[in-house]
């Protein structure tokens, strides 16, 4: 649907009026990661390996775009909850310690999250980060975006328009840790997730389902998340100055 120039800016200022941020709850005592420093007396290893999905996954869904976003965004949208790539590797599967919390600070602290908008996609559409980091969103496209984080029962934890291809703005992520849907109201088909956790010990695999993770010596509970399928957990042992390799495969018969 096509609009008379005189209302565009009706419309945007209606956009942006509808996307006044809600109050953010209050924080909880998390700590700051940049306030923490490594021990130096802890030994480390470290945590490698793959995620695989077996089997021949289901074509992607289709979602069709609007007249208005097809020279930016094409004529099709490609649903990105499941991203396989050769040989079954498996992306954008969110790898953590399940008691991170009472171990040492890693050793190199996770960096902020980005959340990009691109051809009408949020990248990437999976996002690992600290509980009260702060995220980072960026309109790439030069269209009219917004990006609402739902939390709880649904309840809006913050709603941003970002009108202007290039745009870049900050908003915090919950104090508590857990999983942040994200959508695009304006281009339904647009969503990402974000987990976050009290801890710094966590990574999402990359698109050839490889990833890393240094740690403490010592016995770990390894969790792999992936929002289409079950929860794994395994129990890894590792020493100091040792590669442990951890290959978790899941098969297609398990998808959500």
């Amino acid at each position: 649907m096509r609009h008379a120039p005189f209302l565009r800016p009706l419309l945007l200022l209606a956009l942006v009026s509808a996307c006044r941020e809600a109050p953010a709850p209050p924080a909880t005592a998390v700590p700051a990661p940049s306030a923490a420093r490594p021990p130096t007396d802890v030994k480390w290893g470290t945590l490698e390996g793959k995620v695989r999905l077996a089997g021949t996954p289901p074509a992607p869904t289709l979602s069709p775009t609007t007249g208005t976003v097809v020279s930016v965004c094409g004529e099709q949208a490609e649903d990105r909850t499941l991203v396989v790539g050769a040989e079954g590797a498996l992306a954008h599967t969110v790898v953590s310690l399940k008691s991170g919390a009472e171990l040492p600070v890693p050793s190199a602290l996770p960096a902020d999250p980005v959340l990009d908008q691109k051809k009408c996609l949020y990248e990437p559409p999976v996002l690992a980060a600290r509980a009260g980091a702060t995220l980072t969103l960026r309109n790439s496209d030069p269209l009219v975006h917004n990006v609402r984080a739902a939390s709880g029962s649904n309840r809006s934890y913050f709603n941003v328009a970002m009108p202007l291809d290039g745009m870049t703005t900050r908003r915090p992520l919950p104090a508590q840790p857990g999983t942040l849907p994200i959508h695009c109201d304006i281009h339904p088909w647009m969503r990402a997730v974000v987990r976050t956790f009290d801890h710094g010990y966590f990574t999402t695999t990359r698109p050839d389902g490889s990833f890393r993770m240094e740690v403490p010596e010592g016995t770990h509970t390894l969790v792999f998340w992936h929002e289409r399928l079950p929860q794994v957990e395994r129990t890894v042992n590792v020493r100091a100055g040792e590669r442990v390799e951890v290959t978790q495969d899941w098969t297609v018969s398990e998808l959500k």
